[in-house]
């Protein structure tokens, strides 16, 4: 198997797994602008956060939620995503040496 061949089984390999996951959430800004959006004016201070509480809450339906990420979690994140790729590459390798014995 020549490394070209090789690049396109892990391509094919990728796709395949990427359509086993399902999206779970939605954007509801797909169609607009960007300054159609609520927010877009909203400031940084003590008045924005209250404008975007109080637009998020009464006009939207949906409420606040703080979900942002910290650097000690995006690391975490990071090795977690390492780890996976480093057994998916071992896995293809222990194949590929698998397939070139027969």
């Amino acid at each position: 198997m020549t490394n070209k061949q090789f690049k396109i089984k892990i391509k094919e390999i990728m796709l395949e797994l990427l359509k086993d996951y399902d999206l779970e959430e939605i954007t509801t800004t797909s169609n607009i602008d960007g300054y159609s959006t609520p927010f877009a004016f909203a400031g940084k201070g003590k008045k924005g956060k209250k404008k975007r509480k109080r637009i998020s809450t009464n006009s939207t339906g949906y409420a606040v939620v703080n979900e942002e990420l910290s650097q000690q979690d995006v690391t975490q994140i990071r090795k977690i995503i390492k780890s996976i790729l480093n057994d998916m590459f071992r896995d293809i390798w222990l194949k590929r040496n698998a397939w070139n014995r027969i």
